[in-house]
């Protein structure tokens, strides 16, 4: 940690400019006497810290000495900062900090008006339940040990054990990707689905895991070009009032009314027809299949938990 920090002076420093300890405490988040101890750890080591008195003065490095910069542009070094404080908004680690701050030659807030991007994957909620389960996990995964969770999936609730590898986000939500015990086999859970959690005393030997392919879990629902023969024509139903929360599970794109009807339409092209059905069935009420007829009868039937549950990724 202490490393990072030096290079992250060392870059700070690198063009010469003038700046104070405690702009330095406030950029990589310690107290002036840690940035005392840094300056006076980095002098020692042949860098030339000269301090300079009175009004506009600093600390900087002696005239014509450079410490050669990353080969980062400005926009990478932002675009970068911006991904760095979006796993911040998660883990409050020490590091990241370190990290963001060698990278980005500018104090946070100049960074963050430059960059055309924001990223916070904290919930909008002040006591953010799931934030716990993912610190938990987290350190389960740094220490291996296993995992216990009431599951609530398509197929009921049951208690897992797992042996936790990655957190991973996939928007717009946080999984675990873990060895289940019970199938043998690793697997998403999703941390919202998680009715409690315990980490277990119990280590474990971790086993490399097949490679996560987000892109191709949905590459047979949507085809490429809107004149493929194969592509069936999907029409939903829905009211006005439901149009809103419809947005939560389909693109705003897709959602046909003009602003003064009751009613409207989800129309869809798509390749697979039972993954219409899943969609119209969890959309319950707030939809009415018009198109085709039998989309219908399918997604009545998974309403009342009948037909195969049909998931194809690696997720429970």
């Amino acid at each position: 940690m202490k490393t990072e920090r030096l290079v992250g002076l060392m870059c700070a420093l690198a063009d010469g400019g003038r700046t104070t300890i405690g702009q330095l405490a406030e950029r990589f988040e310690v107290s002036k006497r840690t940035i005392a101890r840094d300056l006076e750890t980095l002098n020692r080591a042949g860098v030339p810290v000269v301090t300079f008195p009175g009004a506009g003065g600093g600390v900087g490095v002696a005239e014509g000495y450079r410490v050669r910069r990353s080969l980062l542009t400005e926009s990478d070094a932002q675009n970068l900062h911006a991904a760095l404080d979006g796993l911040r908004s998660m883990q409050d680690d020490d590091e990241l900090a370190a990290l963001a701050a060698k990278l980005v030659p500018l104090p946070p807030a100049e960074a963050f008006e430059g960059s055309e991007l924001v990223i916070d994957l904290s919930s909008w909620f002040a006591d953010d339940v799931e934030h716990g389960k993912f610190e938990r996990l987290r350190d389960a995964v740094r220490t291996r040990r296993c995992a216990r969770f009431d599951y609530v999936s398509r197929a009921g609730r049951r208690v897992r054990v797992v042996e936790p590898c990655k957190l991973v986000y996939k928007h717009p939500s946080w999984y675990l990707y873990a060895l289940c015990r019970e199938r043998d086999a690793f697997r998403l859970f999703k941390l919202k689905r998680m009715a409690s959690l315990e980490i277990l005393e119990d280590t474990f030997e971790p086993r490399t895991p097949p490679p996560l392919d987000f892109a191709s879990f949905g590459a047979d629902i949507l085809p490429a070009s809107d004149d493929d023969p194969a592509a069936h024509d999907v029409v939903l139903a829905y009211r006005a009032s439901d149009e809103f929360a419809l947005t939560d599970k389909i693109d705003a794109q897709f959602l046909h009314r003009a602003p003064d009807d009751a009613e409207g339409e989800v129309r869809l092209r798509v390749l697979d027809l039972a993954w219409a059905a899943r969609l119209a069935a969890h959309l319950g009420d707030r939809v009415r299949v018009v198109s085709p007829p039998p989309l219908a009868i399918e997604a009545e039937r998974l309403r009342h938990g009948q037909g195969p549950e049909g998931s194809r990724a690696p997720a429970e």
